[in-house]
């Protein structure tokens, strides 16, 4: 089997590249230094951290500056995207049956659910940034590059997710982004995914929801998901027991990918040990160096940072520790000495 690493996405932030990572296939986001700032880098990193659920992709080490681009390392799913699933069904691996609908459609929901859990709001739900692992039809939610806290109105991300999968309020400036435009989102997604049509963004309701999915068990929580009006819209925990319910699923396990979907071929133990992102450190994480950040030098090789750390703090950081990635989680990722070789 072959096994090529190349570009497998981009964007107006940067690319994404399959590569060896540690000996295993990575997502490796790659974003010019000057793009994104360090508050916003932070914040995405939080998200990452605070965000661990099966249908959350995840961060899988430190982010690091290297010729001038930020290389965020991020769990690869070995599948699918959702919009290649419902619109490019001759290149779609899936067989969509029943039981397969339930587990994606249960899946992607409970990782909403999880980060409204966490206060957090995607912004960009759609489904191109939901991805299906092949072989496990585990429902990945992906691209958190724009998620943002909402605490007391606050808002630690700019406004800048996709329209076509936005509710009225949003689309007509009433309203900022919120777990409810969240829920909006994900509403038109499942509809469009059980029904394999592209809907048209002004049309869809209640009533729209009720012509395309007739009398199937998920019309009614769907129809609750994408009521124009926000105040009479379901929140994801209030309809996330019916959503399973509709697909004869409790709680999701999922079994573990086969192994040729994790190992890149030639790499080793001996590999994995010498791999650049293992120097420095000892391979137990209980003896991970947990010392804070440097404030005042770059924690990028020596390299001058293209951000000065006196900067203040974001609004959602009141209250709390200087470094939000020490508090009950893992080492930060932006430790000073983690790459010198």
């Amino acid at each position: 089997m072959a096994y090529p690493t190349g570009t497998i996405a981009k964007g107006g932030f940067g690319k994404v590249y399959r590569e060896n990572y540690n000996g295993t296939w990575a997502a490796i986001k790659k974003v010019p230094h000057y793009l994104i700032t360090k508050k916003d880098l932070e914040r995405e990193c939080e998200v990452y951290n605070k965000s661990s659920h099966p249908n959350i992709v995840r961060l899988l080490g430190d982010i690091t500056l290297t010729d001038g681009k930020w290389i965020i390392p991020l769990e690869f799913i070995h599948g699918e995207d959702l919009e290649t699933t419902i619109f490019k069904a001759a290149k779609s691996k899936l067989l969509l049956t029943p039981t397969t609908k339930a587990i994606i459609i249960v899946g992607m929901c409970e990782g909403l659910l999880h980060l409204h859990s966490k206060d957090i709001v995607h912004q960009d739900l759609k489904p191109e940034n939901i991805m299906v692992e092949h072989g496990t039809n585990r429902a990945v939610i992906i691209d958190l590059g724009l998620a943002k806290f909402f605490r007391y109105g606050l808002s630690s991300a700019v406004d800048m997710g996709n329209e076509a999968y936005s509710p009225p309020e949003v689309l007509q400036r009433r309203s900022p982004r919120n777990q409810l435009s969240d829920v909006w989102a994900m509403g038109k997604i499942i509809a469009e995914f059980l029904a394999r049509v592209r809907l048209y963004t002004p049309t869809v309701c209640p009533a729209k929801i009720r012509e395309v999915l007739g009398t199937q068990a998920y019309c009614s929580p769907v129809c609750r998901m994408v009521e124009q009006n926000p105040s009479r819209r379901s929140t994801m925990a209030g309809v996330i027991e019916e959503l399973r319910q509709a697909g004869g699923l409790g709680r999701i396990t999922y079994p573990n990918p086969p192994k040729d979907n994790l190992s890149v071929p030639g790499n080793n133990a001996a590999d994995r040990r010498q791999s650049p992102g293992r120097i420095g450190r000892s391979p137990s994480p209980q003896n991970r160096n947990l010392r804070p950040m440097n404030r005042g030098l770059s924690p990028f090789r020596g390299e001058p940072s293209p951000f000065r750390r006196d900067l203040s703090p974001s609004p959602f950081h009141r209250h709390r520790s200087p470094s939000p990635f020490l508090r009950h989680r893992s080492p930060s990722p932006f430790h000073q000495n983690r790459f010198d070789h």
